[in-house]
């Protein structure tokens, strides 16, 4: 058997998959039976099979170009540590020790595409150059036919392209941590991604108002990855999804920005430590602050803990030294994001906040005035009221009935309301002027399918087993990102013979 010279393990088994019904995305628990059909790839649980078997009723998230037959279906029971995959061996070309590509930080070859020809590489490894004399380890290092692998390996997230946003959030964080009196030293963050996107209406909604109410609301969605530099390789600790409705924005979601989504991986070193939440505070105020200074006067934050056994962000993070396993509790979240608003509002960032229901619903007139965002809690929730108060017929123009809509609202949102913080933005300065703009505006829009939103990037975690259980495994998972998104290195110039 091969044990790896590293960690001295024969198998470095990756994380045991879950399985999630095709059809509602409930998690399908080990031992227990679901139905699939190979074919098309769906495999979904028993209550959705006997609602499909007793009732013809298709599972909701079903795809509508799947055709489902109960009769298609083969019954299966999930064995989830028969599927636990283990990652592979690579070899020295020097001394022919072997090490897992996780311990030897080799990056996976087919993770990457073909053409970059790393499988192809010399690869020398650390205890080889740590064994030979400076000058030696130096040529070892220089050896022919490993210059892109060397590449790959000493990536740092300081090489991908800055902007505006990404510059005026570092200089406030480090303004911030400073004022704190707290170091985290070799803190990077960069704006993965920003692409433009449309929000569609709800489809009642449109009906309801016609020509009164937009097909659409465009947004920008920005992606916000924080790295730090620890013992020599970069560590994603931080992330961060916005949507950024502008002044172009038609009403009522002109000038607001949504916080959907963030998430940490809990491996950011400070100094003194367990200062973690003062970096992070100090990333999301100095988004803020920049939010404000570009002209958005409201800042929207979705404050609900993820359900136990799932992730927003991050795959297989490192479990929390004070809940384990266990999601924080939404009061214990809520209150880590009103001591951020309140660090804002000392700072200037902030004017005023509070829940959705005190900022938002509290004058609410009209339900055309209500703010929804692609992917929120509200959208559906406004269709089935808009649909109930119809009766399934047209909607029409009724004094009467739009006050009962907007009263079913406040009593929906004041149901929901301690998930929900709106934050009015003063829109102050931002702490250093904005570099990386051209003309004042944003650089051009930035896309990569791998982190374009949250699920992709989550989807992708799980898929190629990128985990942030333990720190070989964050760095590791890190530097397969950061290669993804920095694209291939270019070669070396070749010095003259």
């Amino acid at each position: 058997a091969i044990v790896c010279s590293a960690c001295k393990r024969e198998t470095l088994l990756f994380e045991p998959p879950l399985l999630r019904c095709s059809g509602c995305d409930r998690k399908v628990r080990s031992g227990s039976s679901y139905y699939a059909e190979p074919r098309a790839g769906v495999r979904i649980c028993t209550a959705c099979f006997d609602a499909l078997r007793t009732a013809d009723e298709r599972p909701a998230m079903l795809p509508d170009e799947v055709e489902l037959r109960c009769g298609s279906l083969e019954r299966r029971v999930w064995e989830a540590k028969e599927e636990v995959e283990q990652d592979h061996y690579v070899q020295c070309d020097r001394c022919q020790r072997w090490y897992h590509y996780i311990c030897a930080a080799f990056p996976d070859p087919a993770q990457l595409p073909p053409e970059w020809g790393l499988d192809s590489q010399t690869l020398c490894c650390s205890a080889c150059v740590a064994s030979a004399d400076p000058a030696r380890a130096a040529q070892l290092l220089r050896q022919p036919g490993s210059s892109l692998l060397r590449a790959l390996q000493r990536r740092s997230a300081s090489d991908l392209p800055s902007c505006a946003t990404s510059d005026a959030v570092e200089a406030h964080v480090a303004v911030e941590i400073a004022a704190a009196g707290v170091q985290a030293s070799g803190l990077v963050v960069r704006v993965v991604s920003q692409r433009l996107y449309h929000c569609r209406a709800v489809a009642g909604m449109k009906v309801r108002y016609g020509a009164d109410y937009p097909d659409s609301f465009p947004y920008r969605s920005k992606a916000l990855f924080a790295f730090q530099e620890v013992d020599g390789a970069d560590v994603c600790v931080f992330a961060l999804y916005v949507q950024e409705y502008d002044a172009a924005c038609p009403r009522p979601n002109t000038n607001r920005t949504y916080i959907s989504y963030l998430d940490s991986t809990r491996w950011l070193h400070t100094s003194p430590p367990g200062q973690r939440s003062v970096v992070y505070h100090a990333i999301v105020n100095g988004y803020l602050q920049y939010a404000g200074a570009a002209g958005f006067s409201h800042a929207h934050l979705w404050v609900e803990p993820p359900k136990a056994g799932d992730e927003y962000i991050f795959y297989c993070r490192r479990p929390d030294p004070a809940h384990g396993s266990r999601p924080m509790p939404t009061s214990q979240l809520r209150a880590w994001y009103v001591r951020m608003l309140e660090r804002a509002q000392a700072t200037g960032i902030v004017a005023e906040f509070g829940d959705i229901q005190q900022e938002l619903v509290s004058g609410l007139t009209s339900l055309r005035d209500f703010p929804l965002f692609e992917g929120d809690f509200f959208p559906e929730h406004v269709a089935e009221l808009v649909d109930e108060s119809s009766g399934g017929a047209e909607p029409h123009f009724s004094r009467k009935q739009s006050i009962t809509l907007v009263e079913d609202m406040k009593a929906q949102v004041a149901g929901v309301k301690r998930r929900f913080l709106v934050a009015r933005l003063s829109g102050a300065a931002p702490t250093a002027p904005a570099r990386g703009t051209d003309g004042g505006h944003e650089q051009p829009v930035r896309s990569n399918e791998l982190v374009d939103s949250r699920q992709a990037f989550l989807a992708a975690c799980k898929a190629r087993h990128w985990q942030f259980s333990d720190l070989p495994r964050a760095r590791y998972s890190t530097m397969m990102l950061l290669a993804l998104l920095g694209g291939r290195p270019v070669p070396p110039p070749q010095s003259a013979s």
